[in-house]
Formats: structure tokens, C-alpha cells, sequence
């Protein structure tokens, strides 16, 4: 299964580092961050990532990438998801979903009609 991880902060490193390191059924494909430097994809390189970017729309857009791990900030999550849902993406979101209890009944109801 091909991946994508929205976010390369602390959390999106980690489960890159996990998914590449403990999950040989899963290729991450992409990272995206919109702080995208050369430290982070000096990272990505390392965990065998070929491709990093500044925009998330690259792994939405993507039909090779099966999934997506949301682990940008929490402000963006109900974003991502519901981006990612009309792209027909398997998500992984990290906790919470939003801060705002509307945001989240949208992206779990965006997450359930696409399946």
C-alpha cells in the first residue's frame, strides 16, 4: 500500500520513521509540509521517502497513493480530511480531529459518504 503523510513535524516524523522502519507493507510514496527545508527532507531521504513537497494537494492528487496520515496541525485536520475523503483516500488522523465540534461531525460525515 502506498502512502502519504500530510504534516512532517514531530508527529508525522515519527510515524514516518515507524511506517518505514516496522511496516514493510506500506511505501511511503510522499511527505508534505508546507515548512519543507532541507533538514526534513534530508530526513524523508533517510527513511527511504522518495518524495517530499510543500503542498498536501500533491499526495491528494496522487492516484498511486492509497492512504493518507493527516499529522499536520490540529487546525488542518478537518481540512485534510475532508480533502482527502472526496479524493477517495484511506485517512489516518492524528487526535483530535478539530478543536470545533461542527468541523469534526463535517469531516467524519465526509469520511462516511465516501466510504
Amino acid at each position: 500500500m502506498k502512502v502519504g503523510i500530510i504534516g512532517a513535524g514531530r508527529i508525522g516524523k515519527v510515524h514516518a520513521k515507524n511506517i518505514s522502519m516496522f511496516v514493510p507493507e506500506m511505501e511511503i510514496k510522499t511527505i508534505a509540509d508546507p515548512f519543507m527545508n532541507e533538514q526534513t527532507e534530508a530526513f524523508a531521504k533517510s527513511c527511504g521517502i522518495p518524495n517530499t513537497t510543500k503542498d498536501a494537494n500533491d499526495i491528494l492528487n496522487d492516484p498511486e497513493i492509497d492512504a493518507v496520515l493527516i499529522c499536520s496541525s490540529t487546525d488542518t485536520h478537518s481540512k485534510y480530511i475532508i480533502e482527502a475523503a472526496h479524493a477517495g483516500k484511506n485517512i489516518f488522523c492524528e487526535k483530535p480531529i478539530d478543536y470545533d465540534l461542527e468541523k469534526v461531525h463535517a469531516a467524519i460525515n465526509a469520511a462516511k459518504e465516501a466510504g
